[in-house]
């Protein structure tokens, strides 16, 4: 393999990992923000009771962004797994190939005279 073949394979395998991993990103981003507001809800009803929650603002503005991405949870969650398999499975096999092609790479023989 010359040298361009191999940058032009680099290239393919670094946009490969830009696309994927902006895949998972936009999918893993929303769960982590849907879990977060999940929690600050449990805290306001921990800290204020129920009630005097229900009826605070913030309470109100959580709620309404949990109704609003309820539905596409379990989707997303199925994405990010999906993309962070390909991501991991990916790399595996970048780090294996690499690894190959480092063992068995050939060596130039030494010039005689050569310095």
């Amino acid at each position: 393999m010359n040298n361009n073949t191999k940058r032009m394979v680099l290239a393919a395998i670094a946009a490969f990992y830009v696309v994927v991993g902006g895949l998972w990103a936009s999918n893993f981003i929303p769960l982590k923000q849907f879990d977060a507001q999940m929690a600050r809800k449990e805290k306001l009803i921990e800290k204020m009771g129920f009630s005097a929650a229900y009826d605070s603002e913030e309470y109100q503005k959580t709620e309404a962004y949990l109704l609003n991405n309820v539905l596409s949870y379990e989707g997303k969650v199925l994405k990010a797994r999906r993309f962070g398999s390909i991501i991991l499975w990916g790399t595996i096999a970048l780090a294996v190939g690499g690894g190959v092609l480092f063992l068995t790479r050939g060596r130039k023989a030494a010039q005689a005279g050569a310095q």
